[in-house]
């Protein structure tokens, strides 16, 4: 879920900061945006222009603010579009802040025994556990997925299926994940900004972090790095999608110690906020703590709704954001469209097919051809630009280090993972992986994707 941004490495949620008074909260907000307007309707998304500035420009990490950002989404797109999906994700043609590669932010919430009491407790925007901040629509979850091309490789390398994994699913699961305890209120199942699994946590390998950690039987635990990531039985239980009766037991390496595949120089361990890293293994020596499903409904409550009632669909809607004046050329529509797509098929893999998406802006209208993306070889024109080059295309993307799903670490350490802890401000966003995620795009083959109505979480 979440606030100023609860981010990944290169992902993201908001960071989660200590909420004040919940009567500052409901101060009055700032002056609406004017909304987004419609460009057009494609296969996958919709295009719409960011009339004014105001999403690129938007302070998205704090309450206030937020909701000026927000709400000039919601209206443009409801504006043309039926209210239809629990979830709005938007990929734009410019960057979120430095660090940030994504993040996802919860705008209602009315599922009990998942942790949501500490996540209002430390997250900026939501002001309770159970809340409605979206009272007019059927939305209870907003992605903003950064800049679109940070998910396809440079050249003519197609998508980074691994970026996307990691990224869509995380932010998506932050809907329901990762805030539980147990105990006493004990909080070494987590990670970064205590929204995330600790590096140190037996998760088959999440997008919420954790690693596949095997226990050597020696006093060691061994894992190794992931290019694709799965959700958890503990993830799938908590999302809906799984029976308390059906989750196996898991366990988290305690007091870690002689990281033997440490990247850093002294071989210390990672912290537990960390996350991926770049070795082939990774060992550690700790001790082991078996855990159970009962251990965090003994402590947070059985799941309401349970399994049994709970969704096991949700719609879902896909926008690009761009400046006015920039023109997107016919393959850099058509990566999205792939992106757009591949994005949903991992998500549906990821939960074990457990859980579906359902695009409520898939079309199957035509669309009107766009510029060529082949430059012309007089030179005077067929290229598409603006302002030197749309940001979809050669793209310049973040530049910042570290992050908590990238492959490095923000102190250098590979082997710490790209995740790192909490940004200054609090946030808890996805970040860059450090060496910046500049693209130039390539043709990219599109994928075919055929294309409920109450609030459902």
């Amino acid at each position: 879920m979440l606030r100023p941004a609860l981010a990944l490495p290169r992902v993201a949620h908001r960071s989660l900061v200590a909420l004040a008074a919940f009567a500052a909260l409901s101060a009055t907000r700032p002056a609406a945006a004017a909304p987004i307007e419609l460009v057009e309707a494609r296969r996958n998304y919709m295009v719409f222009n960011d009339v004014d500035g105001t999403v690129e420009h938007n302070n998205w990490f704090a309450r206030d603010p937020f909701f000026v950002g927000y709400q000039a989404i919601e209206d443009g797109f409801l504006a043309v579009h039926p209210d239809d999906s629990q979830f709005i994700a938007i990929y734009t043609t410019f960057e979120l802040p430095a660090g940030v590669g994504a993040f996802f932010q919860s705008m209602a919430n009315d599922v009990h025994g998942i942790g949501y009491e500490h996540a209002a407790a430390i997250d900026a925007i939501i002001p309770a556990p159970y809340f409605d901040d979206t009272p007019k629509s059927q939305v209870f979850g907003f992605m903003h997925m950064n800049d679109w091309t940070w998910h396809v490789l440079p050249e003519l390398g197609g998508l980074d299926e691994e970026w996307i994994s990691l990224v869509f699913g995380q932010e998506l699961g932050h809907a329901w994940l990762s805030f539980v305890r147990y105990d006493d209120g004990k909080t070494d199942l987590l990670g970064r900004a205590l929204a995330h699994w600790s590096f140190y946590l037996q998760t088959g390998g999440s997008p919420i972090q954790g690693h596949d950690w095997v226990d050597n039987q020696d006093g060691t635990f061994t894992a190794h790095p992931h290019d694709s990531f799965q959700y958890s039985d503990l993830d799938l239980y908590l999302m809906g999608l799984m029976g308390a009766k059906e989750v196996q037991p898991w366990f988290l390496i305690q007091d870690p110690h002689d990281c033997v595949d440490s990247a850093k120089p002294d071989k210390s361990c990672a912290p537990a906020d960390a996350f991926q890293f770049q070795a082939p293994t990774y060992t550690v020596s700790g001790t082991r703590k078996d855990f159970t499903i009962d251990d965090i409904i003994l402590f947070e409550g059985e799941r309401i709704p349970s399994y049994e009632d709970s969704p096991k669909s949700f719609d879902i809607s896909f926008l690009l954001i761009k400046r006015p004046d920039e023109v997107l050329c016919e393959d850099e529509l058509e990566a999205i469209e792939a992106v757009v797509e591949r994005s949903i098929e991992m998500w549906v893999e990821q939960t074990r097919g457990r859980g579906a998406l359902v695009n409520r802006t898939a079309s199957d209208r035509p669309t009107a051809p766009a510029p060529s993306c082949t430059p012309d070889p007089s030179g005077t024109g067929g290229e598409s630009e603006s302002d030197g080059g749309t940001s979809g295309g050669a793209g310049t993307t973040g530049t910042s280090s570290g992050g908590d799903g990238s492959s490095s670490s923000s102190d250098g350490d590979t082997s710490a993972g790209s995740s790192g802890g909490q940004d200054d401000d609090g946030s808890c966003a996805c970040r860059s992986d450090g060496g910046g995620r500049g693209r130039a795009i390539g043709l990219l083959a599109p994928l075919l994707l055929a294309a409920g109505r109450r609030r459902r979480r």
